[in-house]
C-alpha cells in the first residue's frame, strides 16, 4: 500500500504570518520548518504503523526545499525542488491508496483564514462557477487518477471549505483563525499527536472513500485581482476573455486545467 502526501506550510501549527514561511533567512522560518518536518514525519510514522509500505512526500511549499529530509525513515520517498509543471502531483498515479493534504490554507479571496491564496494572491479560480483552492484542485487531480483524499490539515476555515467538496475526508484543525492575521493555536506537539492518530484512522477508512470526480469539459474561470494582469493572461492559448471580466478555459482533464492554473500563476508572478 502506497500513500501520497502533499505538504504545504501555511496550515501547520503556530504559523500566522508570511515571515514564518517565506523568509528562509529568518529565525521564524527555521522554527516553522522544524514544525513542518515534525508534522509530516508524524503522518509518515502513523501511516507506516497502520500498514502503509511506502510514502511519497511532495514538498509543495515555495522552493520545495523546506523539509529536513534526513529525518525521515527509508520507506519515505521525498519529492523536492522548485516550481514544477506538475507541482503538487509529481509521480502521482493510480497505484496510490490515498492522498493527504497537509498544512493546507484557504482559497484566494477568503475573508477569513490565514494566508489565503490559490497559488497566487493576485488570482482567483473557479470551476463550474464555484471558487476552488489548491486543496480542491489537488483532490480533483488525484480523483481523476482514482486516488481518494483521505486526510487534510490546516486552520479551521480551511477545513470548513474543504468539507464542502470532500465530505468523507478526515480534517485535522491545527489552529482557529482570528481574522486573517492571527489564530488561536494548538500546541505543536498536540498537533503532531493528532495527525499520527488520525492518519491511522484515515488509512483504515481509505477503501470506503470515493475519489472526487468531474466530467469534462471542465470550465475553469480565472479572475485577476489586478487589472494589469489581464494582458498577460491573454497570452495563454485557448483562454478566452469573458464579457464581465475574467477569463475562461475549457479543459479536457484536470491535469490540463492544472497546467493552465500553473501557467497563469507564473504570468501573474511579480517581476516576471
Amino acid at each position: 500500500m502506497k500513500l501520497y502526501i502533499v505538504a504545504d506550510m501555511e496550515g501547520i501549527a503556530g504559523v500566522v504570518s508570511s515571515q514564518e514561511v517565506d523568509s528562509p533567512s529568518s529565525p521564524e522560518y527555521e522554527q516553522a520548518r522544524k514544525q513542518f518536518t515534525a508534522e509530516v514525519l508524524a503522518v509518515c510514522q502513523g501511516a507506516l504503523e497502520a500498514g502503509v509500505e511506502e510514502v511519497y512526500v511532495n514538498d509543495f511549499h515555495g522552493t520545495g526545499c523546506n523539509l529536513i529530509h534526513d529525518r525521515f525513515p527509508p520507506q519515505v520517498v521525498m519529492i523536492r525542488g522548485g516550481f514544477r509543471r506538475t507541482s503538487g502531483f509529481d509521480l502521482l498515479d493510480g497505484s496510490f491508496a490515498g492522498l493527504v493534504l497537509l498544512g493546507a490554507h484557504t482559497r484566494s479571496g477568503s475573508t477569513q483564514g490565514l494566508l489565503a491564496h490559490t497559488y497566487s494572491r493576485r488570482l482567483q479560480f473557479e470551476i463550474f462557477g464555484a471558487p476552488v483552492g489548491e486543496f480542491d484542485l489537488l483532490a480533483l487531480l488525484a480523483g481523476e487518477k482514482k486516488v481518494p483524499t483521505i486526510l487534510i490539515s490546516g486552520d479551521d476555515k480551511t477545513i470548513e471549505q474543504a468539507a464542502t467538496n470532500l465530505p468523507s475526508t478526515i480534517g485535522v484543525v491545527t489552529k482557529w483563525s482570528i481574522g486573517t492575521r492571527g489564530a488561536m493555536c494548538l500546541h505543536p506537539m498536540q498537533v503532531c499527536t493528532l495527525l499520527k492518530e488520525e492518519i491511522r484512522r484515515a488509512v483504515k477508512n481509505a477503501p470506503g472513500i470515493e475519489p472526487p470526480a468531474i466530467m469534462p469539459p471542465i470550465p475553469l474561470v480565472i479572475r485577476p485581482l489586478e487589472p494589469s494582469l489581464a494582458e498577460r493572461l491573454n497570452w495563454i492559448p485557448r483562454v478566452k476573455a469573458l464579457p464581465g471580466g475574467g477569463f475562461e478555459f475549457l479543459g479536457e482533464s484536470m491535469e490540463e486545467v492544472a497546467n493552465i492554473v500553473y501557467g497563469a500563476t507564473l504570468l501573474a508572478s511579480p517581476g516576471e
